[in-house]
């Protein structure tokens, strides 16, 4: 089935970049780097490139796509990486208020989501898997019984939607722990104003010491309780994206920072 052959490209492609990632932020960082938004070693914005590289070849017949030159390969490396990398940024930040990478502190970098740099990187990358490792990958799957192509399919299918599964109620747990965390934070300030006014102390300083004390120890205890996987799922996010006003800011920038402080 052609839905197959696609999500094998698409897994073997994602593996291929989290090899990649992994290794280039390991030597620049000089530091074990597991990169990707997901617990398995995958970084599907790899795999999705791969396979939008695939379905463009196959809408050119084979004289088209014999006839591009590699400057035209390279600038279709550059500017789709780029819109992906972006588009990609977008959601995530939409979803989860979270970013996963960040280019802020690269020159030409567009809100931090992409940088001339790396695109032009991915660019140089798109020319090695167009013209080495797409047509050796081909080959390579290419006579492979469909019954086998299936197979491996539905089992890499099943793995990635338990790891996407996992990555998102994690992310989903420290969104309902920082909720529950805004929650008391008020109900104890409303207990901690009434003590001061009938004390008749230095209300406004005394508040926010306390705002800020209580809030991160209940981050810290919170953090405690999460599981293994769930902290190793939220350690990989590199920094918060958050929208104007948002109820939950200041009490998901407490939690990030207890989260980078753990090291179980």
């Amino acid at each position: 089935m052609w839905i197959s052959r696609y999500f094998m490209t698409f897994i073997i492609y994602s593996c291929m970049g989290w090899i990649f990632e992994t290794i280039y932020c390991t030597i620049v960082t000089r530091k074990w780097a597991n990169r990707g938004f997901l617990y398995g070693p995958v970084c599907p914005i790899y795999g999705c490139g791969a396979v939008a590289v695939t379905l463009l070849f196959q809408a050119l017949n084979q004289n088209q796509a014999n006839s591009m030159q590699w400057w035209q390969v390279y600038l279709i490396s550059v500017i789709g990486s780029a819109i992906l990398e972006f588009v990609t940024s977008l959601v995530l930040e939409k979803l989860f208020h979270a970013s996963w990478w960040d280019y802020s502190h690269l020159p030409f970098n567009i809100q931090g989501r992409v940088c001339l740099q790396n695109s032009l990187l991915f660019g140089v990358a798109g020319l090695v898997i167009v013209y080495i490792i797409f047509p050796a990958v081909s080959t390579w799957i290419s006579p492979v019984p469909e019954i086998a192509i299936e197979g491996i399919s539905l089992a890499a299918m099943a793995l990635f939607a338990i790891d996407g599964t996992l990555t998102v109620c994690a992310l989903t747990n420290l969104n309902e722990a920082i909720r529950e965390s805004e929650e008391n934070l008020n109900q104890h300030m409303e207990r901690f104003i009434s003590s001061l006014e009938e004390r008749r102390l230095d209300v406004s300083t005394r508040i926010a010491e306390e705002k800020l004390r209580f809030s991160r120890q209940h981050a810290e205890k919170t953090v405690k309780k999460f599981n293994y996987m769930d902290r190793s799922a939220l350690k990989r996010v590199v920094k918060l994206r958050m929208a104007k006003h948002e109820k939950y800011d200041e009490q998901r920038v407490i939690f990030f920072e207890a989260l980078k402080k753990y090291k179980k």
